[in-house]
This record gives structure tokens, sequence and C-alpha cells, in this order.
């Protein structure tokens, strides 16, 4: 038996070969194999910042100057929120190659994250910086564009989610294959 869909012939017309359909069965198992090369990328990035926030702590905690808390949990924060992402990606891919569509909620999450991660860095810079006009006047531009770019992104996974007919739109169908990722809090 094989997995091709049968083919009924069309009046004056040839019924189709086995070769577009090997030829399909190529590309998806090469786009396949792309998306699981990618994911392997993003762990192996994952890592070693993983492994540097540690290291960084360790530093920070046991180093020969004086302990910096501030300084320390903003790096922690962001490297934090750069895993996120990253983690973000890989169930984005893992979404990817079970439905065999690319979703836009995901990504549209992704860039909540980094702006989120990104009004964490310039406000840390802001401090270190100083506040002077000019700096000051830069600092108000940046975080107001970025505030824009929250509250739009927040707002375009809202209508998402209301055109979807709720948020079960994302995960719909992974309940099956037991790879959904909700998890229930009530007792």
């Amino acid at each position: 038996m094989t997995d091709r869909p049968q083919q009924t012939p069309i009046v004056g017309y040839p019924v189709r070969t086995r070769t577009p359909y090997l030829i399909r069965r190529g590309i998806s198992t090469v786009e396949t194999a792309v998306y699981l090369v990618v994911g392997l990328l993003l762990v192996l990035a994952a890592v070693p910042t993983v492994a540097g926030t540690l290291i960084e702590i360790w530093d920070a905690l046991l180093g020969d100057g004086p302990f910096e808390p501030i300084p320390t949990g903003i790096v922690v924060l962001d490297r934090v929120l750069l895993v996120f992402i990253v983690a973000e990606l890989l169930y984005t891919l893992r979404l990817v190659l079970y439905r065999g569509e690319i979703l836009a909620e995901p990504f549209l999450f992704i860039g909540l994250i980094a702006a989120v991660r990104r009004v964490l860095v310039v406000t840390a810079e802001f401090e270190r910086a100083g506040t002077g006009g000019e700096v000051l006047r830069n600092f108000l531009l940046e975080l107001g564009t970025l505030a824009l770019l929250a509250v739009s992104l927040a707002t375009a996974i809202f209508l998402l989610r209301r055109s979807a007919g709720g948020s079960e739109s994302l995960g719909a169908g992974m309940e099956e294959r037991g790879t959904a990722r909700r998890v229930d809090y009530s007792d």
C-alpha cells in the first residue's frame, strides 16, 4: 500500500506520474532537515549563553571586587530573556514541523519579548550614562518607540486570537500528539 493519494483521471488529461509526488516528498524531506538543523543551531546558541550567565553570576558573587547586584541582575535578566527568545523559536520550529505551516502568533510573542528585553537594556544603559539633554532625548525617543512597538505587537496578538476564535488556535491539534504546551493550574 502506498501513502500517495489516489488520483482520478480527468477527461482529456493523462494521469499524473509518480515524479511530481517524489519531488514534493523530496522537498518536504529537505525542508524538515533544514528545520532540524536550525533547531540544533538554536540549542547550540542557547548552551553557551546559559553557561556564560552562570559564570558571570559566579564571578560576580565570588570575584575580587565588591558585588554589584544591579549590573549583575540586568545582565542576567537580559541573557535569560535571550534564552527565552531562543526557546520560543524552538517552539515555533516544533509547530512548523508538526503542523506543516508557519503561524504568525509565535513570532509576535518573540517580537514582544525582544521589545521588553531591549527596554530593559536601554533603561540600564541610561542609568549608567547619566541624565544629560541629548542622552535624555535619545532615551525617551527609543523608549517611546519600543513602547509603541510592544503595544502594537500585543494588539496584533489580541486581534489574531480574536479572529481565530480564541487562544486555542495555536495549540489546536497538538493535544492529540502529546506536544501541547498548556498547563492546567486548577486543583
